[in-house]
């Protein structure tokens, strides 16, 4: 091979080899372009709400509607169960930023743990929900009243368990009218129980409005039942989160009220 040949292919190769790494270079840059635009891989940019079961129904639509105003790239992630789970769910170190219970109780304890010591942490009511005693398709035990109940002994009923706020009030109920059920289906949260009244698993049980509305039942109204409120707060890792002080903003607004309200859920 002459000199003159070998130079080239020399220069050939060199000019090979720096293709090489320009296209490796670009490679690089686009990747790393491409995962500082990634809104999943930026913790701030998530929020995690430990919120009470009943809220399983509209959580979705206040996320979209959080997003469309002003927080696009912004993701909820709901942790949803009964509000005295969540708050052993944080008190062993669940990762909560928010905490929506469904009754002032368990906000109360959950403002006892260290998550909620820091100043600024006072929880805000977004909404109300009232008890109402929901009866299976075609109400086979023939129910008109929660007191028809002390004459319908073998009337297959689920309540949510006592400590979670259903359960709570449902039993506060039965006990100042005077009813002692037969065999009650215990369940651990209103969805569980909302669950069992419209797969027919049981004749009746006591849910909120806003889930019988979601799964339309007949719902009968429970006399001495008052509406109970459902407190949120930001826990310490929440609180430096701006996305999710501004989530809880949210929820007071006019539009998440609104959506809330279309739900069944009363006015904060």
């Amino acid at each position: 091979m002459t000199t003159t040949a070998r130079s080239l292919g020399s220069a050939r190769g060199r000019y090979a080899s720096l293709l090489a790494i320009l296209a490796a270079l670009v490679l690089l840059l686009a990747t790393a372009c491409s995962s500082d635009g990634d809104s999943s891989d930026n913790p701030e940019n998530t929020v995690k709400v430990y919120a009470a079961a009943s809220l399983k129904n509209v959580g979705d639509e206040l996320a979209q509607a959080f997003a469309d105003d002003g927080h696009d790239g912004v993701t909820v992630e709901y942790n949803y169960a009964g509000s005295s789970k969540l708050v052993q769910q944080i008190d062993q170190g669940g990762d909560a930023d928010l905490f929506i219970s469904a009754d002032e109780e368990n906000m109360d304890k959950a403002q006892d743990l260290k998550e909620f010591k820091f100043k600024d942490s006072e929880p805000v009511t977004i909404a109300t929900n009232q008890l109402v005693l929901a009866t299976a398709e075609g109400n086979p035990a023939d129910l008109e009243s929660v007191d028809d109940l002390k004459d319908k002994q073998d009337a297959r009923i689920a309540v949510c368990a006592d400590g979670v706020p259903c359960g709570t009030i449902a039993h506060k109920v039965l006990d100042t009218a005077g009813i002692t059920l037969k065999n009650p289906t215990e369940e651990a949260n209103v969805a569980d129980v909302t669950t069992k009244i419209s797969t027919g698993a049981v004749d009746a049980g006591f849910i909120y409005s806003t889930d019988a509305k979601a799964g339309k039942l007949n719902a009968i109204p429970v006399q001495g039942a008052e509406p109970n409120r459902y407190p949120a707060a930001v826990t310490t890792a929440g609180a430096d989160k701006d996305n999710a002080t501004a989530f809880l903003k949210f929820l007071q607004s006019d539009k998440a009220q609104q959506i809330l309200a279309s739900y069944a859920f009363g006015a904060a």
